[in-house]
């Protein structure tokens, strides 16, 4: 029996042990790009949180394409943090590269 649904070969599933990727930022807490006066692990644990989200959901866009959405995300969820998106910016693409898998030489 024929599916229904067309499968698009180039589509893959993304999964994040988000317990083990807030462990390895925690590793970095020290580095200057992580250094927020202010801030608690609570603040930048929901900015990871925020940039993991987004990455799920747009993993085969680039960084800079969804950065505005990012920042309106992080606006609205975490009005009161002191990681403003001059801070967040950098951690989360931190976050995209991290999980971005290398593309394969000769493919886009």
């Amino acid at each position: 029996m024929a599916s229904l649904h067309t499968r698009n070969s180039d589509a893959t599933a993304q999964i994040v042990d988000i317990d083990a990727e807030l462990a390895y930022w925690k590793t970095r807490l020290n580095e200057d790009t992580f250094q927020v006066v202010g801030a608690t692990v609570g603040d930048l644990e929901r900015c990871l949180k925020i940039g993991y989200d987004a990455y799920l959901l747009h993993h085969r866009q680039e960084f800079d394409e969804i950065a505005p959405s990012l920042r309106d995300r992080l606006q609205r969820h975490c009005p009161d943090t002191p990681i403003g998106w001059y801070r967040a910016q950098p951690i989360m693409r931190a976050v995209w590269q991290r999980l971005k898998p290398a593309t394969p030489a000769g493919h886009v």
